[in-house]
């Protein structure tokens, strides 16, 4: 069997996931006091995407021959 590219299977070739950090909200809220605070999530910039970490970013992975 020759190796080849698939679909990476964590983000199925779209090259992006949901931001952990913010869960894909795209919004960190931190607590203060009484009130609470938003804050654009620095991880994703506010988009609630990332670039997918299985792939790089490329939306594919080399599939390793036995």
């Amino acid at each position: 069997m020759v190796g080849g590219l698939v679909d990476c299977p964590m983000c199925q070739g779209l090259k992006k996931i949901g931001c952990p950090n913010c869960g894909g909200s795209g919004i960190l809220r931190k607590r203060h006091e009484e009130s609470a605070v938003e804050t654009p999530c620095p991880a994703c910039q506010g988009n609630g995407v990332c670039q997918c970490t299985a792939c790089q970013g490329t939306g594919f992975k080399q599939v390793v021959p036995f």
